[in-house]
């Protein structure tokens, strides 16, 4: 895996050279391409996996799909977004070969909404809320990413997990009553 930690700047055209480049299988285009997508991907991969060492794993199989795919990306299209379904794609895969999701959950609606209040909030570093989230199981945990990261809605999470909209809306909701009660305890108010 090759280090990136700092974005490559590309224009519009330098940026349309690499893709052409990368469509011609030149190495120091993939190259480029790789380290530029990096940041913005690499924080995506670790939303599923368990450590920095996995979600480099998952980027570098994204990436080689990328390289693979490349001559069917459309240049109107948004590179980056096209590359975010390739990346979230390897991590429902990554996902999916390590986790069995049950096929249905029982929704118990007469829990009062988990609603997380503001101040639960107050202090907390982007690097607590990601152990936050890390800490839930990992069906919870890939159904919230799905949800509130990537936009999906229960429909569509169902059908890239393979498992019934019920168990997403149920998953979502278990997701939201551990984070809340999690941050209740960390809250200072509470201590």
């Amino acid at each position: 895996m090759i280090a990136a930690t700092d974005q490559t700047i590309l224009s519009s055209d330098e940026l349309m050279q690499v893709i052409r480049g990368c469509q011609q299988q030149h190495m120091a285009s993939q190259e480029q391409l790789y380290k530029y997508c990096y940041p913005a991907m690499i924080r995506i991969c670790l939303r599923y996996a368990a450590d920095m060492d996995t979600a480099g794993l998952i980027y570098n199989n994204a990436m080689l799909r990328v390289f693979k795919h490349i001559g069917h990306y459309e240049e109107e299209g948004k590179l980056m977004a096209w590359v975010k379904t390739i990346v979230v794609n390897c991590c429902l895969d990554h996902v999916k070969q390590r986790q069995r999701f049950p096929d249905t959950v029982s929704l118990d609606t007469s829990e009062e909404s988990a609603s997380i209040p503001a101040q639960a909030l107050n202090g907390l570093s982007a690097q607590d809320v990601y152990r936050l989230i890390q800490s839930l199981p990992k069906a919870t945990a890939v159904v919230f990413n799905l949800y509130v990261y990537e936009g999906f809605n229960h429909r569509e999470i169902g059908q890239l997990l393979g498992i019934a909209e019920g168990s997403s809306k149920w998953h979502l909701s278990e997701a939201r009553r551990l984070l809340k009660e999690k941050l209740m305890y960390l809250s200072p108010s509470k201590k």
